[in-house]
């Protein structure tokens, strides 16, 4: 599918590909130009692996964005949207997948598939594609900002050099490893409690003053997760070490909502006081952990400022 933002005036390019042998994801794509493989069936990827050439074009600098535990690139839309008149002034693309198990990816019932390790190889899979030779910014949300702290460090020296900062949203030092202990339930369980457990969730992620079209929207997308996949994920779940945090050597920002109930506050100054002076912190008032959703116009003022000052 392709189509333009009113407001941001981008091309809106997604499509489903196997970025790793086996595994197909849902990628999505803002940038100045549709490309010609939006909307081309996975099937077909495989013998036009040269024209993803053309789909993963990072023009003048590339954004990837990695969102949080179970949950979808269409979080961020509202962030891009609001991004869009800098992302147009300096020919960037931003890049977003849900990953495997997720919104529109594929969704197996096999519990070693989203295992920690595989999710990495998945997310470095499509950095290697969408990013650009010198100028890349990676933005991560929730568990998201531990995976983007993994692919960091993963990276090549001549790789991290094109990175010109990353950007962790409602992140945690210490995560808690394996997930809330609700998870040790049976499946079927989870299934019968996942409405109760998707209004909980949407209590402690937004905001009192949020309003009720978001909390509704927020609760749809929850409800759209598989029990299993949650179950087989948060299992699984691998939190960057306070060592895989301090060996980040880029430019950070670090970016906390001030009322969040997910992963409070102290532990996004925790991430800060690990990464020391490359690091900087910004609090936003009046939201709670879904920060790109409750306040997306506020959030693009600080990363486009903080961008900004990385390009200098």
């Amino acid at each position: 599918m392709a189509a333009t933002d009113p407001k941001a005036q981008l091309a809106i390019n997604t499509t489903t590909l196997p970025i790793r042998p086996g595994r197909n994801i849902h990628v999505k794509q803002w940038n100045n130009t549709v490309s010609e493989d939006a909307a081309v069936p996975a099937t077909q990827h495989a013998s036009r692996r040269a024209s993803l050439r053309t789909f993963f074009n990072p023009l003048g600098g590339t954004l990837l964005f990695v969102h949080g535990s179970c949950a979808s690139v269409d979080q961020f839309e509202s962030l891009i949207n609001e991004l869009g008149p800098f992302l147009k002034k300096k020919n960037f693309m931003a890049e977003g997948f849900d990953a495997y198990g997720c919104g529109q990816s594929d969704k197996p019932k096999v519990k070693e598939a989203y295992a920690e390790e595989e999710l990495q190889e998945d997310l470095k899979a499509v950095f290697s594609k969408a990013k650009h030779p010198t100028t890349n910014f990676i933005i991560g949300h929730s568990y998201g900002t531990s995976q983007v702290i993994k692919l960091y460090n993963s990276l090549s020296s001549e790789e991290q050099r094109c990175v010109k900062g990353i950007v962790l949203l409602s992140g945690s030092l210490p995560g808690t490893n394996g997930g809330h202990p609700i998870f040790i339930l049976p499946s079927m369980i989870l299934e019968f409690l996942q409405g109760w457990m998707s209004s909980n969730f949407r209590k402690a992620a937004f905001h009192p003053k949020a309003s009720e079209e978001l909390l509704a929207l927020a609760e749809a997308r929850s409800n759209q997760n598989p029990m299993y996949m949650c179950k087989y994920f948060y299992e699984q779940t691998k939190w960057a070490t306070f060592e895989e945090v301090k060996a980040v050597n880029c430019k950070a920002l670090i970016v906390h909502g001030d009322s969040d109930r997910i992963l409070n506050i102290e532990a996004g100054r925790r991430l800060h006081s690990a990464m020391g002076a490359k690091a900087s912190f910004k609090v936003m008032d009046e939201v709670s952990h879904q920060v790109m959703e409750e306040d997306p116009m506020k959030l693009a003022e600080i990363l486009v400022e903080f961008m900004t000052e990385c390009l200098k």
